[in-house]
């Protein structure tokens, strides 16, 4: 099995490819989940309002210094799978695998592991330590991935309701949700870190610069400069936020929801407000395992579960924290004089004894008389 970087020669091939694998979940049972031989990271139900994205413009471009698109070839050249990956928002050591379809062959079954595997290396070039992938619930390559050293740390679940042709909802009587300002960007991220638990925005949020632009795909960097409307509710400081985008004709409209506390009665007049500033016809909503009581209030609003996929990711680099060093008892030192390890008293001197006088008189005679 060679694997190695794809060029614009395979480009054709990479397509068909795709085309084939799609095709195969169209003629199967696959219309609920997105594909048995591509995760991408795009919803499931986008992916199916989108036509399954059947263009090369689901695929990563090759011309990007942050992204990958690696093939794989058998022994006879024929290509048995791709995998592509890009990089990650606000997290320039981070790659998100947006592609990996291999071919219905026995080579194909193998070639996953290889394209996994070398990913990671060209990842590891380009200082990437984290490596994170969308796959739907009960999806054939989960297994790969998992063994492959990925770990789950959330579930999304898919929201759909259409009402076509029903009455135009009304807003409510007293305003819960005013539009959100700038200003407002800190007191959302409070809200997610206050929602989401620790071990998802330690992935996704570390920062509020990285939250902010990888966040339902960068809308807080976007806020007030797109079609999407952001709005708030106080009580005091933001309790709740929505995210809602009209539908065209391409698209569902899309309705995002966080929500602060227990109060279920604030919980269901902040979904009703959000709803209100949409007109009837198709919605989709994702919300994550930890937003239960968001996604039973929808529920019971016409919502139905589309699908669910698993968020999945994989660190290279392990954090340890570092023992403490061990303190030891400090001795007491005691002071003493420079060379001297004890002063001693200075030594008294002993007197000579003198000579006496008649021991030689004709001497001291001539010293007298001279």
């Amino acid at each position: 099995m060679n694997v190695r970087s794809a060029s614009f020669r395979d480009l054709g091939r990479i397509e068909q490819l795709h085309r084939e694998a799609v095709a195969r979940e169209d003629d199967g049972a696959g219309a609920a989940i997105a594909g048995a031989d591509s995760p991408v990271p795009q919803t499931t139900l986008v992916r199916l309002w989108y036509g399954v994205s059947k263009a090369l413009s689901g695929l990563v471009p090759v011309t990007d210094s942050g992204t990958s698109l690696l093939v794989a070839e058998d022994g006879e050249g024929g290509l048995a799978g791709f995998i592509a990956a890009q990089g990650v928002p606000g997290q320039p050591k981070a790659w998100h695998v947006t592609n990996l379809c291999v071919a219905p062959t026995a080579r194909g079954h193998f070639a996953g592991a290889p394209l996994l595997q070398a990913l990671v290396n060209q990842g590891v070039e380009h200082s990437v330590t984290r490596y994170m992938v969308r796959v739907p619930l009960g999806h054939p390559l989960l297994g790969l991935f998992l063994e492959q050293g990925f770990s789950q740390y959330a579930t999304e679940q898919i929201l759909f309701r259409d009402d076509s042709g029903g009455a135009p909802r009304l807003s409510a009587a007293e305003p819960v949700l005013r539009l959100a300002r700038r200003e407002d960007v800190g007191a959302i991220h409070l809200l997610y870190l206050r929602t989401a638990p620790s071990h998802v925005h330690n992935v996704e949020g570390p920062s509020q610069k990285a939250w902010m632009a990888s966040f339902q795909g960068g809308c807080m960097t976007r806020l007030g400069r797109d079609d999407m409307r952001h709005l708030v509710c106080e009580r005091p400081g933001v309790v709740a936020w929505a995210g809602v985008r009209a539908a065209s004709q391409v698209r569902p409209a899309l309705l995002c929801l966080m929500c602060d506390g227990q109060d279920a009665r604030l919980r269901d007049e902040v979904v009703d407000a959000a709803l209100a500033h949409l007109a009837p016809g198709p919605v989709s909503c994702v919300l994550r395992h930890y937003d239960s009581e968001l996604i039973r209030s929808l529920q019971r609003r016409g919502f139905e579960v589309f699908g669910s996929q698993l968020l999945l990711v994989r660190d290279l680099a392990v954090r340890v924290r570092a023992p403490e060093p061990v303190r030891e008892k400090k001795k007491k030192h005691a002071f003493a004089h420079a060379g001297l390890a004890r002063s001693l008293p200075a030594p008294i001197p002993i007197p000579l004894p003198s000579a006496p006088s008649h021991a030689n008189p004709q001497r001291s005679s001539r010293s007298s008389l001279r």
